[in-house]
């Protein structure tokens, strides 16, 4: 679909396609948000299937089958997967964490700590729901297909943007109101990058599987206690 061209086609045109940019994004997130378990893994299906049988006209590509160079977005991945979790853990962490006045709540992973078995357990599913079902949920759906639904302006990628983050940082909400907040602000760097790549869901989703396998292993080898105690020091002396 050629977003430029949705501003110049007729009015009961432009309506029809916004209508069904909603309509993908309500069930999709819908989906995301009642199934059982890992929810994004459903969401992402129906995105998928709804891509697949969708009319022509109004369809809006995810980002996954353009052409992509392999080692760019593995060397991307890994390098910006270590700083985003040095940056997470050292600064954006402590500094939330000292202006909400409450911790991150991460309790559900402690199950890991010491636990190589379960990590590595954990690992294969993780790296589908949030690192690739995510991805397509939250950045090529309410990103990529509100963007669309408001015209594919600058400022419809301005608010989508916006409210991608949010609702990236309110799926995240077992959390707490720290976990919300610092997960919607990494959620603005997965669609900044979503973005910048000429709208290519790899490069978010080669971050995001190195940036979760490092931030679940910290928290397997507790090494996350240690990131926790530098950045106290940084905000608390």
């Amino acid at each position: 679909m050629d977003l430029a061209g949705v501003e110049t086609a007729p009015a009961g045109a432009r309506a029809a396609s916004g209508l069904w940019q909603f309509a993908v994004i309500g069930a999709v997130l819908a989906t995301a948000w009642f199934a059982p378990g890992w929810g994004s893994i459903y969401g992402a299906a129906v995105a998928l299937l709804i891509a697949r049988f969708e009319p022509r006209r109004w369809h809006v590509p995810l980002g996954l089958l353009k052409r992509t160079d392999w080692r760019r977005v593995v060397l991307f991945g890994l390098l910006a997967g270590v700083a985003q979790l040095l940056l997470a853990k050292i600064l954006l962490t402590p500094a939330v964490e000292a202006l909400t006045g409450q911790h991150r709540d991460l309790r559900m992973f402690d199950a890991l700590r010491g636990n190589v078995g379960a990590l590595l357990g954990l690992l294969p599913t993780m790296w589908l729901s949030a690192g690739l079902c995510e991805e397509i949920v939250f950045r090529g759906i309410a990103l990529g297909r509100l963007r669309a639904a408001l015209g594919g302006t600058r400022l419809a990628t301005a608010v989508a943007f916006v409210a991608s983050c949010i609702v990236f940082g309110l799926a995240h909400g077992y959390q707490g109101l720290s976990g919300w907040i610092i997960t919607g602000v990494m959620g603005s760097v997965l669609a900044l990058v979503y973005v910048v790549s000429g709208y290519r869901l790899w490069y978010g989703i080669a971050l995001h599987l190195v940036y979760d396998t490092l931030a679940t292993a910290c928290i397997a080898f507790n090494i996350d206690r240690v990131f926790a105690a530098w950045g106290a020091r940084l905000f608390h002396g």
